[in-house]
């Protein structure tokens, strides 16, 4: 019976919708509209590629949590060339810090998948690359914590998929082997090329069928396909 490793965001955890809400209560409670910001979603859409960006160099070691935090939301302001005196940059993140992690939008089929995973006896954790005392506080309040056996974040940890560190330390943690070990996720370098070359088995949750050249064990569109899959 083979452990499972689930990424969080965007493969249980619904990011996007999440942050959307979070990004929306954001720009209305700070006045965003009032400083000369443009529509939300044109806010919206500038933040997620300034955050696409940052989340980039944090992976690539080239950037600390801290600065991560503040200066997504200061290049998302950028277009609308937004004074940050009175660290309206820093005001964003915290606001989004502190609601963010407490939506508890989950992917479709999440809860169905593991309570089915559960029955047929399968020992399952998270593996993620973000920020220990915010996933842990997705996890807790998006029902998902009963699941899973620890939440090991690459925070905690010290390295980031797909560090090849990372799953070695996964492995360690939870006293699973690699031969019997596979993950689940959304990102094809971080989670699947990295789990391939740690040994680990690897399920790429695809739902928007993105194009790619990489060799994987098994793809899928839904969770619900997971169940089709054998995972002895």
């Amino acid at each position: 019976m083979k452990d499972i490793f689930f990424d969080l965001d965007h493969t249980l955890w619904d990011f996007k919708k999440n942050s959307r809400e979070a990004l929306t209560e954001g720009y209305a409670e700070l006045g965003l509209n009032d400083l000369g910001v443009g529509t939300l979603q044109e806010y919206i859409t500038s933040y997620e590629s300034a955050n696409n960006w940052c989340w980039g160099e944090y992976r690539e070691g080239r950037m600390e949590k801290e600065e991560l935090r503040g200066r997504r939301f200061s290049m998302a302001l950028s277009p609308w060339k937004i004074d940050n005196a009175g660290g309206i940059g820093e005001k964003l993140g915290a606001h989004y810090i502190s609601t963010s992690p407490f939506k508890t939008h989950l992917i479709a089929g999440s809860i169905e998948v593991l309570d089915e995973l559960i029955r047929r006896g399968h020992r399952m954790f998270i593996l993620t690359n973000g920020f220990e005392e915010v996933q842990h506080h997705k996890v807790e309040r998006s029902g998902l914590s009963s699941y899973f056996q620890l939440v090991l974040t690459s925070d905690a940890l010290g390295y980031k998929k797909p560090n090849p560190k990372i799953f070695n330390l996964a492995l360690q943690k939870t006293g699973s082997i690699a031969e019997n070990t596979l993950i689940i996720g959304d990102s094809l370098e971080a989670d699947i090329v990295g789990a391939r070359e740690a040994g680990w088995g690897q399920i790429y949750f695809n739902p928007d069928s993105i194009l790619h050249s990489e060799k994987v064990e098994h793809e899928i569109k839904t969770l619900a396909e997971i169940l089709d899959i054998d995972l002895h």
